[in-house]
């Protein structure tokens, strides 16, 4: 069904490459001795768990920002997140294909407006629910939606620094996105999400600002802007939320 696979993009991409996934270890040890930004230059590797733990423990100190996303003519989204409890909710708009989508990442689930086949305005996704649409998606949604999961699914790697200036640093390395969704196998969307090589520009504070990477033949590009901006994620109303059906015949 192509707009069950657009969402599951959309999940893997927004949610995913972001930094999503439960995790209980955020990495220590040798990994947090890796080269700082300053000490680096171009064709310098580090240690790529280490650099995904200050990135992500920079997002976290930050607490907020927002995003911008480019789907190489797909589509677009644009939205706000917040670092909360060691989680990262979300609310996001996307326009995929001449369809528009809304996501919120709240609380351990995900809710969706713009899917076909429900009998309310939006859906909820849940990893703890037994419906056929929950458990498809489950490996996507994750249950802490932990940013620092992306410090374990890059531990063994290594990233490349491919770029300098006075402001920032920009790093090549290959993201397993099973990996990155806490390695959950039940989920029939994620496995479809192959290796990529990502590009992460990062700024003085190891807070990121660009992301570009191939994602199924499409150019995926994320901006990342307003860190420390005041933003709150809300669920849909509940009278507004209803279940998810797949077409049958």
């Amino acid at each position: 069904m192509k707009r069950t696979t657009i969402a599951a993009a959309v999940l893997a991409t927004a949610l995913g490459l972001a930094g999503c996934g439960s995790a209980t270890d955020s990495g220590s040890g040798a990994a947090a001795k890796s080269s700082s930004p300053a000490a680096v230059k171009s064709g310098d590797s580090v240690d790529g768990a280490a650099l995904a733990k200050r990135m992500t423990d920079a997002m976290v100190a930050a607490g907020s920002g927002s995003m911008a996303m480019d789907f190489g003519g797909q589509g677009k989204a644009s939205g706000s997140f917040v670092m909360k409890d060691s989680s990262m909710e979300q609310q996001m708009t996307m326009e995929l294909q001449g369809e528009k989508l809304e996501v919120v990442a709240l609380g351990g689930v995900v809710y969706m407006k713009g899917l076909p086949g429900s009998d309310k305005p939006w859906v909820k996704i849940d990893p703890k629910a037994d419906d056929p649409v929950s458990k498809m998606f489950a490996g996507l949604a994750g249950q802490d939606n932990d940013p620092r999961q992306f410090a374990k699914a890059l531990q063994g790697t290594k990233a490349k620094v491919v770029g300098t200036s006075g402001d920032t640093t920009e790093y090549e390395v290959t993201i397993d996105p099973t990996k990155l969704l806490g390695g959950t196998g039940g989920s029939t969307a994620a496995p479809s999400v192959a290796p990529v090589t990502a590009h992460y520009t990062l700024d003085k504070q190891d807070r990121p600002t660009l992301m570009t990477t191939q994602v199924q033949g499409q150019t995926l590009t994320i901006t990342f802007s307003d860190w420390g901006k005041k933003s709150t994620i809300t669920a849909p109303p509940a009278d507004q939320v209803g279940t998810f059906k797949l077409p049958t015949g």
